[in-house]
């Protein structure tokens, strides 16, 4: 039927659209008649005599006809434009919703990679500089909620997607909405609302990739945000004691330093809005997080590996400010960064790096769970010709936690130097 036209929708009764639209109209033509006028009565002339016999100047009834007709068209397109906001939940925002959009609209096109609460932290910032934002998430995750739904539907992890969904969503609450995770209920305790999202749009859907397209629509989210890969795949972790170690959990548990990690099945599907995505962005982030189960993670699928091998875009990682027990105990700032170009096959062309001090209070905190501040020796990144960015990138507060704001600041001043 000719109604089921978007376009067409508009003329159905009650819509409080079309007699607005009609005023407006209306305010146009008074406004162009009177332009007609002012012209000295030329396109009127019969009209322009009969009002020059009675006293009246048809350069000055034209005026008036445009001001009026002005004031109508406005009147009009003001009354029309309330009537549609009316519709939404915050009619207020709308003018700095659209502002901001267009704005970021015209940001660089960057691609961060890695999962957990660092990938998603350093995307809070990065909404702010730009909407062509993609993350790209790491699904190996084997704990918790995850674990659970990932064994029950056979999906990839959606823990970590969930958290970057969040923080690039646009909609009212939804940071809140999509980490509320239930206290009581039986099956329902310790599973967020985000996981059982997705996990109900996967149900619907038939297809994980489909229910993550479905999530960015519905989100409205500032850029897009894609699994690494689209179906299930367990990390394998080689370590340098010979053994041989399965799922994220068990790794982290081993507590051996890790040689080389590989996925099982080797090349899982991969999302072709991944690959895109990495083949035309301008900055590739990688971290912070968990070097090896978060950010190693998040390329081991061989279409993704080769995409990042291969994009134009310069590479920046973000390493982390603590060593993270059973991944990177012992580890310095040029071994993460070696770590991540030993599985990636090219070394990124910038590191970041906290050096500021991190207060004695924070440092007792973190070394009683066995982790300590990542050391920084210059020397090893000049011979590799790695630029460094160092400064004070934690954000204030008992955690030793990336700031965003800080990390936008920083990624900003490298996109201005080019």
């Amino acid at each position: 039927m000719i109604w089921k036209s978007p376009s067409w929708r508009w003329l159905l009764p009650g819509m409080r659209v079309k007699r607005y639209a009609a005023l407006a109209g209306l305010g146009f033509l008074l406004a162009l008649f009177g332009v007609g006028l002012a012209s000295a009565g030329a396109p009127f002339p019969e009209l322009a005599r009969w009002l020059l016999a009675r006293g009246y100047s048809p350069v000055a009834v034209g005026v008036l006809l445009v001001a009026a007709g002005t004031v109508v068209l406005v009147l009009g397109l003001r009354a029309m434009n309330r009537s549609i906001l009316a519709v939404l939940t915050d009619p207020d925002r709308v003018p700095e919703l659209v502002y901001r959009r267009r704005r970021l609209e015209a940001g660089p096109r960057i691609a961060a990679l890695g999962g957990g609460t660092g990938l998603s932290r350093l995307l809070r910032g990065l909404k702010r500089l730009s909407a062509n934002t993609t993350a790209v998430v790491a699904v190996t995750d084997d704990g918790g909620s995850t674990g659970r739904l990932r064994k029950a539907f056979d999906i990839p992890a959606v823990g970590d997607l969930v958290d970057c969904l969040a923080a690039l969503s646009e909609a009212p609450r939804a940071r809140e909405l999509m980490q509320y995770r239930f206290a009581r209920g039986g099956e329902l305790k310790g599973h967020t609302f985000g996981n059982l999202f997705l996990v109900t749009l996967h149900e619907l859907t038939g297809s994980f990739a489909e229910a993550l397209r479905s999530a960015n629509r519905l989100l409205a989210l500032s850029g897009a945000v894609w699994p690494s890969a689209s179906e299930p795949a367990v990390l394998v972790a080689e370590l340098f004691d010979g053994r041989r170690v399965e799922g994220e959990t068990a790794i982290r548990a081993a507590r051996g330093r890790i040689e080389r990690l590989r996925l099982s099945p080797p090349d899982p599907e991969v999302m072709p809005e991944v690959v895109r995505a990495l083949e035309r962005a301008e900055l590739v982030i990688l971290g912070p997080g968990s070097l090896y189960t978060s950010v190693i993670a998040s390329f081991l699928p061989e279409a993704v590996r080769k995409a990042l091998v291969r994009t134009p875009a310069r590479l920046v990682q973000v390493v982390n400010l603590m060593t993270e027990p059973g991944e990177t105990d012992g580890m310095d700032a040029f071994a993460h960064v070696e770590a991540l170009a030993r599985h990636l096959g090219r070394w990124p062309e910038v590191a970041v790096v906290h050096t500021a001090p991190i207060p004695l209070s924070v440092r007792r905190r973190y070394a009683a769970e066995g982790q300590h501040p990542v050391a920084y020796d210059p020397r090893p990144f000049a011979e590799r010709g790695i630029e460094v960015l160092t400064g004070d990138f934690r954000e204030e507060g008992p955690l030793a936690q990336h700031d965003p704001e800080k990390l936008l600041r920083a990624l900003a001043r490298l996109r201005e130097r080019g």
